[in-house]
């Protein structure tokens, strides 16, 4: 059986590169003093965000510990509310109020089970509060995961101002958000979430190359694959340490060993179905979301080899420095490029320049 998984959204069987972190997070769930008891994790889309997420999750899920796993949306308070009340004991939850209809996003009606219509304040926090108690009470920790962080809104203010009350009143809560570069710089910079300011912030960094190769070399050769030092080598260079390529190109690969006698056609080949396959899962989607100007600056880009001195990218769009300052500023908080020395930036996703190369050549016919 493949033990490589490149779907969206899901654990890895393989996972690498992010052991230090998730261990971080999860200790700081028992230890209310860590640093990383709340945290922000960012970064590209494929740096393995949600599989962090996802990880933590998994490595939770004991009694002791209850994991609110979210992703913002329309019933994002509802949510949080439903988790938390689903995890207390059914003895403890029949003395509560019971959560009968919603009214609104945080306003909620309750019906308790001794009295037919007894009304109770109906806000998210008092909800969340009484619910937290009881979870204390019932020696519980709580640890909130939220994916796919959104811009701010009305929804998340509640909750972070919720969340920062339950710490203030030494609850034992914590919480880890992910999202995109741009998302959480915008999440920073909104005045009503000033909390966050100083959360832990992470990263997510390409994996070191020789992890890569330990896990390659391990995982073929448990599946009866026997590849020398170069032909995993080329595998490992070919992933650029991404996250999602790693898990592609072995997915690929390890399909493309089973069907093939040349151990080195199967591995060009895997390369290139994965790259064909990240076009369209990554790059197609950020692409698509550029505006036109931003288009022209990264067409300009892709002119070069390594990195693109911005004296030569302003020369080619024929624009003045503060116009094109801004659309790199704009590229650098989406994560698009990055600076790679003074006046330089790069690419940050790997086989972009190959991705757009490929768009101008299809726009030639």
């Amino acid at each position: 059986m493949n033990p490589f998984n490149p779907a969206f959204g899901s654990r890895p069987k393989r996972f690498i590169g992010r052991d230090d972190i998730a261990t971080e997070i999860i200790s700081a769930v028992d230890y209310s003093n860590s640093p990383w008891r709340t945290t922000l994790i960012t970064g590209v889309r494929g740096s393995g965000k949600t599989a962090l997420l996802s990880d933590i999750e998994k490595k939770l899920n004991s009694e002791r510990y209850v994991v609110v796993s979210l992703i913002p949306g329309d019933d994002f308070l509802d949510n949080v509310l439903l988790q938390l009340y689903d995890n207390i004991p059914k003895g403890i939850v029949k003395r509560l109020p019971k959560i009968t209809s919603f009214k609104s996003i945080v306003e909620l009606s309750f019906e308790h089970t001794e009295e037919k219509h007894h009304e109770l304040p109906n806000t998210f926090q008092f909800s969340v509060t009484q619910a937290v108690k009881e979870l204390q009470k019932c020696e519980k920790r709580i640890i909130f995961l939220i994916d796919e962080t959104q811009k701010h809104s009305n929804e998340l203010r509640t909750f972070i101002g919720t969340y920062q009350i339950l710490i203030r009143q030494e609850f034992p809560v914590s919480l880890a958000m992910a999202g995109l570069p741009n998302i959480i710089s915008d999440i920073l910079n909104d005045s009503v979430l000033t909390f966050l300011r100083r959360a832990h912030r992470i990263t997510l960094q390409n994996v070191p190359g020789n992890l890569i190769q330990l896990d390659y070399s391990e995982v073929f050769k448990k599946g009866g694959f026997q590849l020398n030092t170069e032909q995993l080598r080329k595998a490992v260079l070919a992933t650029r340490g991404y996250p999602y390529l790693i898990q592609l190109i072995g997915y690929y690969l390890w399909i493309e060993l089973e069907q093939n006698e040349s151990i080195d056609y199967a591995i060009d080949k895997a390369i290139a179905l994965s790259k064909n396959r990240l076009f369209i899962n990554v790059h197609e989607l950020i692409y698509n979301e550029l505006s036109l100007m931003d288009r022209e600056f990264v067409k300009a880009m892709a002119v070069d080899e390594g990195d693109s001195d911005m004296t030569n990218i302003m020369e080619r769009l024929g624009k003045e420095r503060n116009y094109v300052s801004n659309y790199r500023a704009r590229l650098l908080a989406i994560g698009l490029i990055s600076k790679s020395a003074h006046g330089k930036v790069c690419f940050a996703l790997p086989y972009m320049r190959d991705y757009i190369l490929q768009l101008n050549e299809y726009d030639d016919f």
